[in-house]
């Protein structure tokens, strides 16, 4: 994974975006958002593969963005 000042780089929008973690209080469920593209993560190993656009990730789980309270976690989750 690619850093910068010790925080993940989005392997999505290659470089314009951090990723930081995040609990979706209504799922009480920890996941990964680039704070730029949007892109969410289930959990650490950020992949190409295996991203998918936090509103459709939300809306699979019968959520709606603006309904939805998140606690920021931060940037400096992984070391």
């Amino acid at each position: 994974m690619q850093t910068f000042n010790g925080k993940i780089v989005c392997p999505r929008c290659d470089g314009n975006g951090l990723v930081y973690k995040s609990r979706v209080v209504e799922l009480d469920l920890i996941i990964y958002i680039c704070d730029e593209c949007e892109a969410s993560w289930k959990n650490e190993e950020l992949s190409l593969n295996e991203f998918q656009d936090l509103s459709t990730f939300l809306e699979d789980k019968g959520l709606v963005n603006m309904d939805v309270q998140f606690i920021d976690l931060g940037y400096d989750w992984k070391k």
